[in-house]
């Protein structure tokens, strides 16, 4: 296993102290228990308790700042989260393969310090490199980001009156600080890669920060040249094995579009029930799905079955929704690693 370098911390503002211990506290339960577990830390109690040792720790040198970031780093890519899917470069990708000249690379474009390296940054202004690692024939490249944005809370707004009896009426918004994480990932021996984002507020962010993180590494790694993976089949293919009774997931909802652009949902009574079931539906979605494209899929992935080809590791289901047109696998909820994978390559092989 390759052994990833921590490097120096910038001096963190006062800002990114506090926040880092609200995002790590945001985390699951289990890894902040499992994190102050290896380092010798009570990790029972509430999570304010869990603030107070954590807060305590710091102040007395048995944590650091640096650790903390560490644990985020390590977590987060695999919480919240869309990813999109793209097929590599029809290109020799021996540069990239061999690690002394990838690392010689990124020595030309004055990177080199974050080859298998991880710098452990908190908030940065603007998204900024935090890792490059060269591992096991893959790449993977890591940025960071503050976000702020404001949300209406109409519960709190307040009306007032001036001394001259004319009305105030006071409009509140909450202000949100977010840490976004944004990795590229690229198969080396499979040529395809996948570029994560962390949750973002709006549904309309993401393509805008996959371009600022092209921009950011377009310098040294161009991803136009990688092709982004077509899932509208996947919706297709998804409806027709759960309607032959051999579901890999159970339908939520979906929807297909015309080449003209018209669209037809179907949507289950709830989250624990099919779209299938009822003979009309069944019949005109069918129909549909053979004369339509595949728009938008909101899945429940099932957990292993005895037997179940193929191998499926999944523990308990998995929300997915898949957002066809832009070639992006949204998780609702925080997940394991090894599910977040599975969920991926087998949309990949049903495309």
């Amino acid at each position: 296993m390759t052994s990833i370098k921590l490097l120096g911390a910038p001096e963190y503002t006062a800002e990114e102290r506090k926040a880092l211990i609200d995002f790590v506290l945001a985390l699951r339960k289990s890894h902040v228990q499992e994190f102050l577990a290896r380092a010798e830390l009570p990790r029972s109690g509430t999570k304010s308790d869990l603030r107070d040792r954590i807060q305590e720790a710091l102040e007395e040198g048995h944590l650091t700042h640096e650790q903390l970031v560490d644990l985020l780093d390590t977590a987060a890519p695999w919480g919240k989260q869309h990813v999109l899917l793209y097929a590599g470069p029809r290109s020799n990708l021996q540069l990239w393969k061999d690690p002394d000249q990838f690392r010689e690379h990124l020595n030309r474009h004055r990177l080199g310090k974050l080859f298998n390296a991880r710098l452990p940054l908190i908030l940065p202004d603007k998204l900024m490199l935090s890792s490059i690692t060269h591992a096991d024939g893959s790449l993977r490249v890591t940025a960071v980001q503050k976000r702020e944005y404001t949300e209406r809370t109409p519960e709190h707004d307040e009306a007032k009156e001036t001394v001259a009896g004319k009305r105030i009426s006071l409009r509140a918004y909450t202000h949100h600080l977010s840490r976004t994480l944004v990795a590229f990932e690229w198969d080396l021996n499979a040529n395809a890669a996948i570029l994560q984002i962390t949750q973002l507020h709006s549904d309309t962010l993401y393509e805008k920060v996959a371009e600022e993180f092209a921009g950011l590494v377009g310098n040294w790694l161009d991803i136009r040249l990688f092709s982004a993976v077509d899932l509208r089949p996947v919706i297709r293919k998804l409806h027709e094995l759960e309607g032959n009774g051999h579901a890999e997931a159970r339908s939520h909802g979906f929807q297909y579009r015309s080449l003209q652009g018209r669209r037809v949902a179907a949507h289950s009574p709830s989250a624990r029930d099919s779209v299938l079931g009822e003979t009309v539906i069944d019949h005109a979605m069918d129909s549909v799905g053979k004369n339509m494209v595949g728009h938008l899929g909101n899945f429940y992935w099932l957990a292993a079955a005895n037997g179940s080809r193929p191998p499926n590791p999944l523990k308990g289901e998995v929300h997915v929704i898949i957002v066809a047109d832009k070639s992006r696998v949204n998780f609702p909820s925080p997940n394991t690693e090894d599910v977040i994978r599975y969920v991926l390559h087998r949309v990949r092989a049903l495309g």
